[in-house]
């Protein structure tokens, strides 16, 4: 399967592609925040090259997050030497003088999920015919964004999903990661005996309580109907990851309330880490859920 953000990001170049002829600017750029944190999709700069790799990229991104956290519609910024927003920021002591103009990326209800940015050394004017595409243009941009974030995401848990995982395997190759697979003991015994219903209201708790059980910087997925992964960025070190194993197990032992009805469950753990080992997330996820598996038989076996 493809990466999920390959569709995203060639829309991203085709979108860079029509701004870039019709502002007129030295270097535009689209923002985007996916819930794990803020990152640029795709950068022109007429003078340079701007791939993903480009250092100045993260530079570029406190512009990204300053527009996106405006409550206007558009902000222009003539000098961002001389404007206290803009001023200590890092990208402005490194480009010096600019004019910075920028429009956030809103979904429906006004949550604020990225901007669309455009820098030039002479001060940006824009006219109402230009203004109105920018804004069509924010609009757009967020429609696909918010589809995006619709086909990678669990419709029960508002987790990631597996699919997500794809987009991991495709951008991921540069970060240490470990994992760590959940699943859930007899859940078959609880739908069977309390019903469907029953069981997606316990799912719901049960992935609440592991958000409580890791960092908003981790990777929660349900992974399938009972099954999780968590994918730790920079976690590497095995009593670090044990450590969160055992709060977990230990959160499990709280009995779960659906309905007025108490029931008690317990999960089965099985972690991985790249520490010592070149293998890719994906074969870090398969190595965890054998490590469950083993997990788990060894205990049937007691």
């Amino acid at each position: 399967m493809s990466s999920p953000s390959r569709s995203l990001e060639d829309a991203a170049d085709h979108i860079i592609d029509t701004l870039k002829h019709f502002l007129q600017v030295d270097t535009l750029f689209i923002t985007t925040n996916d819930g794990q944190g803020s990152r640029i999709v795709r950068a022109f700069n007429h003078q340079e090259n701007l791939t993903q790799s480009n250092p100045i990229l993260p530079l570029l991104q406190s512009y990204g997050s300053l527009i996106a956290k405006q409550s206007v519609p558009l902000l222009i910024i003539p000098n961002t030497l001389d404007d206290e927003r803009t001023a200590s920021l890092p990208a402005t002591q490194q480009f010096g003088k600019s004019s910075l103009a920028g429009i956030s990326i809103k979904t429906d209800d006004g949550q604020s999920i990225g901007a669309i940015c455009a820098l030039n050394s002479e001060p940006i004017h824009l006219d109402e015919r230009q203004l109105g595409f920018l804004e069509s243009t924010a609009v757009f941009v967020a429609y696909i964004l918010e589809l995006e974030n619709a086909s990678v995401t669990d419709s029960l848990t508002g987790l990631y999903n597996r699919r997500y995982l794809s987009h991991l395997y495709f951008n991921g190759s540069d970060k240490q990661f470990s994992v760590m697979f959940i699943d859930i003991d007899d859940f078959k015994e609880v739908n069977d005996s309390f019903g469907h219903d029953f069981g997606d209201l316990l799912l719901l708790q049960i992935s609440a309580r592991l958000k409580q059980n890791v960092r908003k910087t981790d990777i929660l997925v349900r992974y399938g109907g009972d099954e999780f992964v968590i994918c730790f960025q920079h976690l590497v070190e095995n009593q670090d990851i044990e450590f969160v194993a055992g709060k977990i197990k230990d959160s499990f032992k709280e009995p779960f309330t659906i309905s007025g009805q108490t029931i008690r469950i317990s999960a089965s753990i099985g972690i991985s880490s790249m520490q010592g080992t070149t293998n890719s997330l994906k074969d870090l996820i398969s190595d965890a859920d054998q490590a469950m598996y083993d997990i788990k038989l060894n205990e049937k076996n007691l």
